[in-house]
């Protein structure tokens, strides 16, 4: 295993590992104010549906997308020739939170949410897996735009 596969399987396990355990304790929670007028913890937030409650009750449908996203994530990486550090961390961050979500719809049928953003109040509940999906996608986004197709200077090609 090369060092960029190597990063990102340390990525997918790093965000599952923040994701589970946050869910684990964190979902419990009746209500706990991190930090006050700006980010709450509160309990009981199962979300059946996708982002911003988008398909609420389509558990089924949710699981095999969620699959099929994963594996055409993987297709993805397959074709990036020019992968860099900032590639695999952020492809491991995506694909991690996927993961996260995905244990979650399978086990329980639904997604633990419990981070509240207090300032916004309409802002949909989330969670670390939801974070770090977002996260991901705006790194792989920078690397599409900026990155993608230049020459790598890590010797190491992929």
């Amino acid at each position: 295993m090369n060092k960029k596969w190597i990063i990102i399987v340390c990525s997918i396990i790093g965000v599952l590992v923040i994701d589970l355990i946050t869910k684990h304790f964190l979902f419990e929670i009746k209500y706990f104010n991190l930090i006050p007028n700006f980010i709450s913890i509160a309990s009981n937030n199962g979300n059946t549906g996708a982002a911003f409650g988008l398909f609420s009750d389509k558990t089924i449908v949710l699981i095999i997308v969620s699959f099929i996203m994963i594996i055409a994530l993987f297709i993805f990486n397959h074709f990036v020739k020019t992968k860099s550090i900032f590639y695999s961390i952020s492809f491991g961050f995506i694909v991690g939170g996927a993961i996260g979500n995905l244990i979650d719809r399978l086990v329980f049928g639904y997604v633990r949410d419990f981070i509240f953003l207090d300032f916004w109040p309409s802002f949909p509940v989330f969670n670390f897996a939801d974070s770090f999906l977002c996260i991901g996608a705006v790194m792989i986004a920078i690397f599409i735009l900026f990155f993608m197709g230049k020459k790598n200077d890590d010797k190491s090609r992929n």
